[in-house]
């Protein structure tokens, strides 16, 4: 191990990507439980569950989407922290 540390701008801005990509992916089928008709089942009590369902799976991707959007706002963070200290030190060895 040389003892350097690498950053691979690429890889992170693809998986920044990805993240933002997660929340449409984890949002169409919620869209299209949002959009059934849970009375469409008929039993009253089957109905009853697909709502609760509906509700607690909505209220998880809720979660899960926030905590994807905190991922990618750490994720530029970090790239843009590794920019600036490579600008920086670039710059420190062309002056000095």
């Amino acid at each position: 191990m040389s003892g350097e540390i690498v950053m691979n701008d690429t890889f992170l801005s693809q998986v920044e990507n990805d993240l933002g990509q997660m929340r449409e992916r984890l949002y169409e089928p919620l869209d299209a439980i949002r959009r059934a008709e849970p009375s469409a089942v008929g039993e009253p009590e089957l109905v009853d569950r697909v709502s609760h369902f509906r509700d607690r799976w909505d209220h998880s991707i809720d979660e899960m989407c926030e905590a994807t959007d905190n991922a990618q706002e750490q994720l530029r963070k970090i790239r843009d922290g590794f920019a600036q200290i490579d600008a920086d030190l670039a710059a420190a060895l062309r002056d000095g």
